[in-house]
């Protein structure tokens, strides 16, 4: 059972200025000339799938946790300004997307959102469409004149059962279809449809796909509650989001055609041909019926920038108004992005990419169009990327100390000859556990778990989702330290206690722990076919160790102070929140960074006597 909470939801949200709109009540924390209040750390906790369970699974342990993380992320934050983190280029690579990303918002929101507005006319008309459902079949051909010829037949009173069966009108395509309120793109043609009785057509429409004519088979009524204002305000955003889709296409028609951009042909077919090395030389997808699907990884993207700094110093892609953007900057833009490459021909690599650079391109204009407007100092664009900022920063000076933990042969040596079997953390486990790209396929299997299928007959339909695991998804009895960071989590979980989601590099994984054992004398392992396993076990152990006391260290010289006892009397929901916000002109992101779990890695204890006044 995935014990945190009975409900997984996804949302995708333009806006949640519910929490935000909150007072900030108390302080939970003070770090340096900073602090963490209570809405901070509601906002946070509420729409976070992530949250540590090291120290037990009572909703006080989980609210701890997750405040002395938000504590370690404020500590490493300011460290890493102190050491000039944000000047770097590794730093800069992944922010400068979001900044834009956030920049193209602000501009939606000022010249497509504020720009729509309902009358009182228009709630009504949506009102009344909302109470039906029409059931239609949609005529379809190329030929004027046939359409036009159905039409006539059909206003003349005669029946369209009887049309379709006369040798004249056996080209036309019928395609039944259900049209709620929203499923049309084109209002006018909506209410035209709506309009009509069972038995009735619209007249002849020129469309994309030639000339149709929608029949009205059946019309099913059904209350709307005017008194529920939820119900309401969803009918009418459905209407004001189909208004900014045309005004947005308006504004963008208006904007892109005083532009002509040239995209230098030589810095992206460098960059082309780099990508499309990577990929090709990626084993051939293992299971027919899902195809081949890549994401480019944080590893790609550093051997992709030092091929265009060893071997294209010359990287501008194309120039706008004197200002040049760079192959970086569409790197970087693809890692925030994040596109998938389903084939791994050249032609279909290279078609992918055209395209994500004339996107690219757009996202440029838009950008540069929201600076020249000068919404890079409005409030809730500075307070948003404040809080990414804080958040990669961390990360990014975390990942800053690796080498701080780097084991070497010696210790390796002495830790098998001496110490593994007093080794506590050392069990064997056999896990199930799937890994999936997307948090959507996530929500996907906790619903199927909670309709009552089996974690492993999930496993079993999905194949081998994760290098760890054989078909059926199952890792076999091993110690739990050969398996990384997901067996350090899994020595520590119940049998058949579902886990997750995990976040760990460029996916998600699910985790349920099947079988557990002591290691003992009769179970020790050779030593040279383990050694590199051992290597990793090590190395997170003594990253951890370091972690933690360089948390504690920066507690003491950022004078942070922790008031947890103030933890108690904030109330908390129960629903765990994949919570996603749409962005102005495309694109989307978590509703708020994703915390990492700091106290899965450090010792809180550790971190609790620093910081308890």
């Amino acid at each position: 059972m995935f014990k945190r909470a009975s409900v997984i939801l996804l949302f995708f949200v333009s806006f949640f200025s519910v929490i935000s709109a909150q007072p900030d009540g108390k302080i939970l924390a003070t770090i340096g000339g900073s602090r963490i209040t209570e809405r901070d750390f509601k906002t946070r906790f509420e729409l976070s799938p992530f949250l540590s369970h090291k120290n037990g699974w009572n909703k006080d342990s989980l609210k701890a946790d997750f405040l002395y993380s938000l504590i370690a992320e404020k500590l490493w934050y300011l460290e890493a300004v102190n050491q000039g983190v944000d000047l770097s280029e590794e730093f800069r690579f992944y922010f400068r997307p979001l900044e834009d990303l956030f920049l193209r918002d602000a501009l939606f929101k000022m010249e497509v959102e504020s720009k729509i507005k309902l009358s009182a006319a228009d709630v009504n008309n949506a009102l009344v469409k909302a109470a039906k459902t029409i059931k239609t079949s949609i005529l379809s051909s190329p030929d004027k004149k046939l359409i036009e010829q159905i039409y006539s037949s059909l206003a003349s009173g005669k029946k369209l059962d009887s049309l379709i069966k006369l040798p004249e009108f056996s080209s036309i395509q019928i395609i039944p279809m259900e049209l709620k309120l929203g499923v049309l793109q084109d209002e006018e043609i909506e209410d035209s449809v709506f309009a009509l009785n069972p038995g009735k057509s619209t007249q002849p429409i020129n469309s994309e796909n030639g000339w149709i004519i929608f029949h009205i088979d059946n019309v099913i009524f059904q209350a709307v509650d005017i008194a529920e204002s939820k119900v309401v305000d969803k009918i009418k955003q459905t209407v004001k989001d189909r208004r900014a889709l045309h005004r947005m296409k308006e504004y963008l028609s208006g904007l892109l055609a005083e532009y002509k951009i040239n995209i230098d042909g030589g810095a992206f077919h460098f960059v082309a041909d780099d990508i499309f090395d990577l990929i090709s030389a990626l084993p051939p997808a293992q299971n027919d019926s899902t195809g081949f699907k890549y994401i480019l990884t944080a590893k790609d993207f550093q051997r992709l920038r030092a091929s265009l700094r060893t071997n294209r110093p010359d990287s501008n892609l194309f120039i706008v108004d004197g200002r040049e953007v760079t192959v970086f900057d569409f790197l970087a833009s693809l890692a925030l992005e994040e596109p998938e490459f389903k084939s791994q021909s050249k032609i279909e690599v290279f078609k992918r990419l055209s395209k994500l650079a004339k996107d690219f391109v757009q996202q440029q204009l838009l950008t540069f169009e929201a600076e020249k407007k000068g919404l890079k100092s409005l409030k809730s664009v500075t307070a948003d990327l404040e809080s990414w900022k804080q958040n990669l920063l961390a990360q990014v000076m975390k990942v800053s100390f690796l080498d701080s933990a780097r084991v070497s042969d010696a210790e390796i040596e002495d830790y098998y000859r001496q110490d593994v079997l007093k080794d506590k953390d050392f069990v064997l486990v056999n896990i199930q556990l799937l890994t999936v790209k997307d948090l959507n396929e996530i929500e996907v299997v906790l619903n199927e778990t909670g309709k009552g299928k089996s974690f492993g007959d999930i496993l079993k339909s999905r194949g081998k989702t994760d290098p760890l695991v054989n078909e059926n998804g199952e890792t076999g009895l091993q110690p739990a330290v050969f398996l990384g960071d997901i067996g350090i989590i899994a020595s520590k979980l119940d049998l058949n206690q579902l886990y997750g989601p995990i976040k760990r590099g460029d996916g998600y994984s699910l985790i349920m722990v099947t079988a557990k054992s002591s290691m003992n004398d009769s179970l020790k392992f050779e030593y040279e076919n383990s050694k590199e396993q051992l290597r990793t076990y090590l190395f997170q152990k003594k990253l951890n160790k370091f972690l933690s006391n360089k948390t504690a260290g920066l507690a003491q010289k950022y004078n942070a102070k922790a008031f947890e006892s103030e933890l108690k009397d904030i109330k908390t929901s129960n629903i765990v929140m994949f919570v996603h916000r749409l962005m102005g002109f495309g694109g989307r992101i978590t509703a708020v960074p994703l915390l990492d779990n700091w106290a899965d890695f450090i010792d809180i204890n550790q971190l609790r006597q620093e910081l308890i006044p």
